[in-house]
């Protein structure tokens, strides 16, 4: 069967992670000579076992026939070793025994080249680890580690500076800081990450000239620092607890609440408290059911009059009293329960993707009466303070200012009481997670002058070859399962063609495609639609294909062109006709493209840095999120609001998706204004009072299915692509479970590629405790056979290490699981450190090669050449014209 034809459009962009810090490995100069030794103790490893078996029956016959005693008790002593693969005795060296039993010789001199390469990798051990740690003190004394580890945890910091204080070898403090330093040196000059001072972002228009020919110019950088958003929203809701301050706060109908016949169903959530290194809100929901009944039935109605819109509680109050002929001194009481069981719920100042969201706040606890109040107040003036010059001071006076924001920030989120838990985060548990800045008051973007020279034919090659495999990407979309599975929960309900007119009713039920979608992705495929069963079967056979690919013994394979025609037939014509967004993540390696990731949604990974861009690019990239809608369909942007800095963005559509009991900087549809209709082609949002289709937009960093049930639902039916590729690591771990179970370890898988583009990486599985020292074995040894070890089955220098489990990790679980850590096998500290580095990800682990290596690729400076990652769009359309992206004239105002 031919596969529909289908449209794609590149976005109009590309945008890099370029790391600040050149590319500066620990290991010293003499990593060749290192690397020869290594070989060479692996080489005569597999000399002595090819003559295992050989020598053995050699021995077995000859020693019976020795007529001289010290002869026969040499061979024998030498059966036992070979047999047990122990080095031979002293005394057999030079016995005359060597020369007349067949290989005995070889097998003894291979022992005695194992000694001599064994013995010189152990003497430049202390040379080696010594240089090493001149090496870490040097990028600790670098102004920029100092301001950046400020933002970390004081531990780390701390132990930055010591480290960076002394010369000589380390103390016993330091030696314990040393796993934490060893990983955030990685992290900070191999390892691109978004939101730090030692990543920076550039924006590349596609329209203008390619920085590609400015490569090797000095690279400048500018940085803006605020706030983490959820200190405020935290605070927020310790005001909106204290008797006194709630008065002077506004407070509304909570969106949670519908009439349901003689019952008020209350949508309420439970704000979980904070913890150090909590990235954004977490929170659970619940619904409580009220009997209209008695005084409920009137007092829920002059609710519903008097607070569908903000009103300030003690105004309420004084409102509710007169209406209702209640006494003045009953009715607090009365709001005070009815706020308990989440009826009224507090209203944020302005919108959390407001600039001057945190000053706002400051404005409202400065009228507010009470300590609350003036605890949150003052860490709010804290922190304007301390943001002022936070841009241009060094580490001393940011570690300073970020100490002082935590204590404050802690005093006011959770009481004098509270001061040392949560948002503090500078703990001796911090430091075990060096460069995680969850814990820290202040966030902090970078922007550099120039990207990865990446000119603009490689860009439209990458994007020819992924338009080539798209229909494997298709069947491999996990989210494509999840709508299909969320589509069969909807038609169970609601029947093919059903309509459902309330999304928060549904929403909860919404919940069981989860579980579904598991059961789907096992193989049970009993209650899928035909549609669905056939997308099902092209992604068996897209994850047949992969798994045969990775069994074959070969350095690199390619994905077949005629399987992905073959899959493309198996896939139903509606999947060509669904507009979906690709984010594809990957670094440049001379010409071709090493994937990283596959992540779906228009502009949303780099939406949060466009506020700092001109108008006129914020309007070419809002240009294009529009152009990729149905023709028929109102564009409607959802930005989540769930204290995640990550999620701000400038308004990108002319309406915003309005969150329950939130405030938005644009006005557009609710959930309660919006209908969920079933179609042929799946799943639709349309305006229940037009009958128009809403095209929604979401830009949050969270995964829906982290956000609020509506929220979560409105994301899902956006359809924004999501690739973990699991099948293949789940393939990868059944093979290590089987080789442990023969006694063997299994080979590696080969690169994947199609065409220019490098799909996955060569990958090995480890056992967590190979790393880690054995009883009585020295760092020299420890160093020795690691490398040994892993050099014999192909392990390359160095490597990022990730958890490898068994099991299907879902959206959630993916986005919530540990960082991969780089580790460098001829660096002595890495493998020094790398078990407790590593402990964290379990007790079986996967590697991937190290590739590109930035020493070859990335982008070239002054000091070195600096590790990088590019970002672009694809979108796919079906086969009719896409207007081209309009060049706004001039400046153009996008946000209110």
């Amino acid at each position: 069967m031919t596969a529909p034809q289908f449209d794609c459009v590149e976005g109009p962009y590309v945008v890099s992670r370029v790391n600040l810090y050149p590319y500066r490995p620990l290991r010293g100069p003499s990593v060749e000579l290192d690397r020869d030794l290594v070989r060479a103790l692996v080489d005569e490893e597999a000399l002595r076992e090819s003559l295992r078996d050989r020598l053995l029956d050699a021995l077995h016959l000859a020693a019976p026939a020795l007529e001289d005693e010290d002869h026969r008790r040499a061979a024998l002593a030498a059966k036992r070793d070979v047999y047990n693969r122990r080095p031979p005795r002293p005394e057999l060296t030079g016995h005359p025994v060597t020369w007349r039993i067949g290989a005995l010789g070889e097998w003894v001199g291979s022992w005695a080249n194992t000694r001599t390469a064994a013995d010189a990798l152990d003497a430049a051990h202390a040379a080696a680890l010594a240089g090493e740690r001149a090496a870490l003190a040097a990028w600790a004394r670098d102004p920029g580690t100092d301001r950046s580890t400020a933002l970390s945890s004081p531990d780390l910091h701390r132990a930055v500076r010591a480290r960076a204080a002394v010369d000589g070898p380390p103390d016993k403090r330091m030696r314990k800081a040393e796993p934490a330093l060893v990983r955030y040196h990685s992290r900070s000059t191999v390892k691109v990450s978004p939101y730090s001072l030692y990543t920076g972002v550039h924006f590349d228009d596609m329209e203008q000239p390619s920085s590609a020919t400015r490569d090797g110019e000095p690279l400048r950088f500018t940085t803006d620092a605020d706030l983490r958003r959820l200190l405020p929203r935290q605070a927020g809701r310790a005001l909106a607890a204290d008797p006194e301050a709630r008065q002077g706060m506004r407070w509304v109908l909570t969106g949670g609440a519908r009439r349901e016949g003689a019952r008020l169903l209350v949508r309420r959530r439970r704000w979980v408290p904070p913890a150090p290194g909590l990235r954004a809100e977490a929170f659970g929901e619940e619904e409580v059911r009220i009997p209209l009944a008695g005084a409920w039935e009137p007092l829920i109605a002059a609710l519903e009059r008097r607070a569908s819109h903000p009103v300030l509680l003690a105004a309420l109050a004084e409102e509710l009293a007169e209406e209702l002929g209640y006494p003045s001194e009953a009715v607090p009481g009365l709001l005070d329960k009815l706020i308990g069981v989440g009826v009224l719920v507090p209203w944020a100042p302005a919108p959390e993707q407001s600039p001057d969201y945190a000053r706002y706040w400051h404005e409202l606890a400065r009228n507010l009466p009470g300590t609350t109040a003036a605890r949150v107040g003052a860490a709010l003036q804290a922190s304007e303070e301390v943001l002022a010059g936070f841009a241009g001071s060094d580490g001393t006076e940011r570690a300073r200012g970020v100490l002082h924001l935590q204590r404050l920030w802690s005093v006011a989120v959770e009481g004098p009481e509270g001061a040392g838990g949560a948002g503090n985060g500078g703990g001796a548990e911090d430091a075990g997670r060096p460069g995680d800045t969850a814990s820290s008051p202040v966030v902090e973007d970078c922007h550099v002058s120039r990207g990865a020279p990446v000119p603009r034919e490689w860009t439209r090659r990458w994007s020819a070859d992924l338009r080539g495999l798209m229909p494997l990407l298709f069947a491999l979309d996990d989210q494509r399962v999840l709508a299909g599975a969320l589509e069969t929960v909807f038609v169970a309900r609601y029947g093919r063609g059903g309509r459902c007119a309330d999304l928060d009713g549904f929403a909860e039920h919404a919940r069981t495609a989860f579980p579904l979608t598991q059961r789907l992705l096992a193989g049970d495929t009993r209650e899928a639609d035909e549609d669905l069963s056939r997308l099902l079967a092209a992604r068996r056979r897209a994850v047949d294909h992969l798994t045969d690919l990775a069994r074959l013994d070969a350095e690199a394979v390619s994905v077949d062109p005629a399987v992905v025609a073959e899959i493309g037939g198996l896939l139903p014509g509606r999947e060509f006709l669904a507009r979906r967004s690709f984010a594809v993540f990957g670094q440049p390696d001379r010409g071709r493209l090493v994937l990283n990731h596959l992540y779906g949604g228009r502009a949303r990974y780099f939406s949060r840095f466009l506020s700092a861009l001109p108008d006129r690019v914020r309007a070419r990239v809002a240009a294009h999120v529009r152009r990729l809608a149905p023709p028929d369909a109102d564009t409607v942007h959802m930005r989540s609001a769930l204290g995640f800095n990550a999620n701000l963005s400038p308004l990108l559509a002319p309406e915003e998706l309005a969150l329950r009991d939130e405030p938005v900087l644009a006005a557009g549809p609710s959930t309660a204004d919006l209908e969920l209709v079933h179609t042929p082609r799946g799943l639709r949002l349309v305006r229940t009072a037009t009958g128009r289709e809403i095209d929604p937009v979401y830009t949050g960093f969270l995964v829906p299915h982290a956000l609020p049930y509506d929220e979560m639902l409105v994301a899902m039916v956006a359809d924004s692509p999501f690739f973990s590729f699991s099948d293949t690591v789940i393939d990868l771990h059944e093979r290590w479970e089987a080789g442990r179970a023969e006694r063997r370890a299994p080979g590696g898988t080969p690169r994947v590629s199609f065409g220019d583009v490098l799909l996955f990486r060569r990958r090995w599985a480890l056992d967590a405790a190979a790393l880690a020292a054995r009883p009585g074995e020295s760092a020299e040894e420890l160093h020795r056979r690691v490398n040994v070890e892993r050099t014999a089955r192909g392990l390359p220098d160095q490597v990022f290490v990730r958890p490898l489990q068994g099991a299907r990790m879902g959206p959630m679980e993916r986005a919530m699981a540990p960082k991969p850590q780089h580790v460098d096998f001829l660096s002595r500290l890495h493998t020094a450190t790398a078990s407790k580095r590593l402990a964290h990800l379990g007790p079986t682990l996967f590697a991937e090669e190290f590739l590109p290596d930035p020493s070859e690729s990335g982008l070239s400076g002054p000091q070195g050449r600096h590790a990088t990652e590019v970002f672009f769009e694809l979108s796919t359309v079906p086969p009719f014209p896409v207007p081209p992206v309009p060049v706004p004239p001039g400046e153009v105002r996008l946000v209110p």
